[in-house]
């Protein structure tokens, strides 16, 4: 903040260790003449295979008969039984809409094609034609990608004007019975209080990698869903790590270095957000 950035009486650049930098003041970062940096494709495959790896399990009921089978080990008649949950549905016959066509977006469109998925994006600031790149479909709206999805993935950066900017209104429009329910982007795209009005009713399954505020406390209305026996396997949480692998915490680690070493040494601007 203002109050920080003053105390580095020569500071020329900060090079945020990530994706996001709502946690600087770029405006006074600027005032100063402070570049602000970001590394944006520090840890693309591994984000977007935790999205990936939270829509199977969900879909196919891994961590709900993992459970079923803890619990009921000791009674073989149940201990044995697939029909404890039908909600698994074949994923050439699911829809995938991802909100935010960016680098992880994109990643993930790919792999999900590759396991037959059909995939649409609703992506308003990038060119068109991108479509036609990944042989998937484009919709105009938001609107358009909840009437038609089975899975919502959203892979957005954060701002103040996105804020929580899917709301009721958003959530109302899903035409499907019901999604899946995926955000490994930013907590504040989406309240807590939003996901759990709709879970059960427009909304069978969650996996969530962040939260609007970090770590959510017990009283976080996703966490008291999460907590119940009844919502095991179908509500999948994760301490925001799903950019973490060893390999990117050391990419993340060096290109933030390299970044700063670059504007140093050749006031080269890559990756500026300011």
């Amino acid at each position: 903040n203002k109050n920080l950035i003053d105390q580095f009486k020569n500071c020329k650049a900060i090079a945020r260790y990530g994706i996001g930098f709502n946690n600087i003041d770029i405006l006074y970062a600027e005032k100063k003449n402070i570049k602000v940096f970001v590394v944006p494709d520090y840890g693309v495959d591994e984000v977007s295979d935790h999205a990936l790896s939270l829509i199977l399990a969900i879909n196919r009921s891994i961590m709900i008969y993992d459970h079923h089978m803890r619990k009921s080990i000791k009674n073989s008649s149940l201990f044995w039984e697939y029909k404890i949950n039908l909600n698994q549905k074949r994923l050439n016959n699911t829809k995938l809409g991802i909100i935010g066509l960016g680098r992880i977006g994109s990643s993930l469109a790919r792999k999900a094609k590759a396991l037959n998925m059909q995939v649409s994006y609703y992506d308003p600031y990038i060119d068109d034609g991108y479509d036609k790149v990944h042989n998937i479909t484009k919709v105009d709206s938001l609107n358009e990608l909840a009437k038609d999805s089975d899975v919502i993935s959203v892979h957005v950066p954060y701002s103040e004007q996105n804020h929580n900017f899917l709301n009721e209104k958003f959530f109302n429009k899903i035409k499907k019975n019901k999604i899946i329910f995926i955000n490994v982007s930013r907590g504040g795209l989406v309240s807590s209080k939003v996901l759990a009005k709709f879970y059960g009713n427009k909304i069978s399954g969650i996996g969530l990698d962040v939260f609007e505020n970090e770590p959510p406390n017990t009283n976080d209305e996703i966490i008291k869903l999460w907590k119940q026996d009844k919502n095991k396997g179908k509500i999948i949480l994760s301490p925001h790590s799903a950019f973490y692998s060893k390999e990117s915490y050391i990419e993340l680690r060096s290109k933030a270095s390299q970044t700063l070493k670059n504007y140093l040494e050749k006031k080269l601007i890559n990756n500026s957000v300011n």
